[in-house]
């Protein structure tokens, strides 16, 4: 059997997987308190998706610190609490997003972080990576997401990457689709809104586009078929 939580524990620290539990009878995500923490991912083995999706957010909150910022990597196991990046309760509002993926095809795929940069002021984490000064850095961290999905889907030649944000949208078109670097994979990239209470502006212009309701996961949920009935 193809054990893909084993195959990637090395990664556990920033990945996780669009698999939730739910405190409610119903399964439903309708607030915090509904989101279970910490979810025993091997029961969900034969969920976890072998697709070519993936899921990418922005990179670790908390306080940056730049001398640990320029030793950033990847490849770090997290063996209090694996996997429990996007399933979180408290101001992240994570179980918005567990409601958005719930019951879609999408459910079960990988997700992770673009950057394993902590920091929760995009302003500095951006000038950190735009800075010529971490070039190297930049280049050594992308060929590591590079290898981390040729690991998880060492068959699939293009990667499709679910941008939850504008920021890893810009920064997968920048370094992946026109990297100069030699990649393993070719990446087709997609934008979907990130959750955030301050993205709420960005949520509502989304949903008078779409012309849906207000509502994080239906917006998402309506991307996401748009995404692939366009496919």
């Amino acid at each position: 059997m193809d054990n893909k939580i084993e195959r990637m524990r090395g990664y556990s620290a920033l990945a996780s997987w669009a698999v939730w539990e739910s405190n409610r009878a119903d399964g439903e995500f309708k607030n915090e308190a509904d989101l279970v923490e910490d979810i025993d991912f091997s029961i969900y083995e034969d969920q976890l998706k072998k697709s070519n999706t993936i899921f990418v957010a922005m990179n670790p909150g908390g306080e940056f610190d730049e001398e640990k910022a320029k030793l950033a990597t990847r490849k770090i196991e997290n063996k209090e609490r694996p996997w429990n990046n996007f399933h979180n309760v408290g101001r992240s509002r994570d179980y918005l997003l567990a409601q958005a993926i719930k019951g879609t095809p999408e459910y079960g795929s990988y997700m992770t972080d673009f950057f394993p940069i902590v920091g929760s002021n995009s302003s500095t984490i951006t000038k950190f990576i735009n800075s010529i000064d971490n070039k190297e850095l930049l280049e050594r961290l992308i060929l590591e997401f590079d290898e981390e999905i040729s690991l998880l889907l060492p068959k699939e030649k293009e990667i499709r990457l679910l941008c939850i944000g504008k920021k890893p949208y810009e920064w997968s078109e920048k370094f992946l689709i026109n990297s100069k670097l030699k990649l393993k994979k070719t990446y087709k990239i997609f934008y979907i809104p990130h959750y955030s209470g301050a993205n709420n502006g960005g949520i509502k212009n989304e949903a008078e586009k779409l012309g849906v309701e207000n509502y994080y996961p239906t917006v998402v949920k309506t991307i996401l078929k748009k995404i692939r009935d366009e496919q």
